[in-house]
């Protein structure tokens, strides 16, 4: 430890931020557990809502991906925002009121008898989403010293994927369990949503109670979301690495939700298919896609420190480029339900993992002080555009060319990435 770090709180080998304590740290940790897990849950449960619906199968990959870019607009549309008035009032309390948000969303979303009602209510939801994962990846960036970045976002990566684990692996039993208990297969499903409610809800009192007080910098300006998100992009002159982390932002958010809406889909369809219930083959997706999840639990850890030790770019470009052979991987399998499905998950577990962590560390490492919240609120936008044009492009792609499309789709853009770092590192 040197001088200057003498007085900063230590979370085990890692060194936290000026004035951040182990408490503030253990709390991200704790809400990341549960934000991410969240945000999964409802994109994994919509083949069991649709079921319900009775909306035909050829129909269904457009109306997840529509419903998936639905959120993402929205996100793009007040991630900067969100961003900027945290700079303002401090990422406490807008933290603690998305999450409430994010409990009424999971408590009217199964009351949807419609097409159009699903479409409003993801709206709602969405808005609490949003700021719930802006508010969470910027105090996991700003909680943390440079030099323990990468194990600190490895760290945060596998608590992020236990969450998702737990979320998928026994949240997606619920309906189940609540239909051998005597509900109606609609009073199951909607008993397992308001669950997650209230879950959410004890998390806003955790998050009130854990997180740090004082907000972090103040831009001074009013939160024009216009001006704050040309703002954030303006700085790329600067730093040609924040234009970097943006792209990588635009390919890893959409690797999270390309995996949860249509390997899900896909494996539920295919379940129902051989003669499964509906919750049944839910069941059996979600333990595919806790594989996938427990898969990443302990790469990492691996990534993160190679980011330490490595050339960051070096790290970076390793990363997406194990990320798209995964995804490829998964477009080859012919049978979900077959024994190839799970080497094809690991690889892409680990290889969501590897994009996850290195684009976390880079956002981290080049956001400035004083504008990391308009910074993050950028981000998020990039991010968000890169899930409404691949879950769009993808559910489009599903139901025209097979399952396997939307993977081929996100092998190829995982593998853009690592052409761009390849360009850029050529430049330096």
């Amino acid at each position: 430890m040197t001088t200057s770090e003498a007085g900063y709180a230590r979370l085990g080998p890692l060194v936290l931020e000026k004035d951040v304590s182990r408490r503030n740290a253990l709390t991200i940790l704790f809400a990341g557990f549960w934000t991410i897990g969240f945000v999964t849950f409802l994109n994994f449960m919509n083949p069991y809502v649709f079921a319900l619906l009775g909306i035909p199968e050829e129909e269904q990959g457009s109306l997840a991906g529509l419903l998936v870019s639905l959120q993402e607009i929205t996100q793009i549309a007040i991630c900067g925002l969100i961003g900027a008035w945290s700079d303002r009032a401090g990422r406490r309390p807008i933290y603690v009121g998305a999450m409430v948000l994010l409990a009424v969303g999971f408590a009217a979303y199964p009351l949807a008898s419609s097409e159009a009602q699903l479409v409003g209510l993801r709206i709602i939801y969405a808005i609490g989403a949003t700021a719930c994962t802006v508010m969470m990846s910027t105090c996991q960036g700003e909680y943390i010293t440079d030099k323990c970045r990468g194990r600190w976002i490895g760290v945060v990566a596998i608590i992020n994927a236990l969450g998702v684990v737990v979320m998928i692996a026994v949240f997606s039993k619920l309906p189940a369990f609540f239909g051998q208990a005597g509900l109606s297969d609609v009073n199951a499903l909607r008993a397992s949503f308001w669950v997650c409610s209230i879950a959410a809800l004890l998390l806003g009192i955790v998050l009130h109670f854990g997180l740090q007080a004082p907000h972090r910098g103040a831009t001074g300006s009013t939160p024009n979301l216009f001006r704050q998100t040309v703002k954030g992009v303006t700085l790329v002159k600067r730093e040609p690495l924040l234009g970097l982390s943006y792209l990588t932002a635009f390919a890893s958010k959409g690797d999270l939700v390309i995996v949860t809406t249509f390997l899900s889909l896909w494996v539920t369809q295919a379940g129902i298919a051989a003669g499964m219930s509906p919750a049944e083959a839910v069941a059996r997706a979600g333990m595919i896609f806790a594989f996938v999840a427990g898969c990443g639990l302990f790469w990492p850890v691996v990534v993160g420190t190679m980011l330490d030790r490595v050339p960051r770019l070096v790290g970076i470009g390793i990363s997406f480029a194990i990320a798209s052979v995964g995804y490829v991987s998964v477009a080859l399998v012919d049978d979900p339900l077959g024994p190839m499905m799970w080497v094809a998950a690991f690889l892409v577990g680990i290889g969501q993992a590897s994009a996850i962590v290195s684009a976390g560390v880079l956002i981290g490492q080049v956001a400035p002080e004083g504008n990391k919240g308009t910074v993050f609120g950028t981000y998020g936008v990039a991010g968000s555009a890169g899930i409404v044009t691949l879950t769009f492009v993808g559910g489009l792609l599903f139901d025209a060319y097979g399952a396997g499309s939307p993977f081929v789709l996100m092998g190829a853009v995982n593998a853009l990435v690592v052409v761009a770092i390849w360009l850029l590192f050529r430049r330096h």
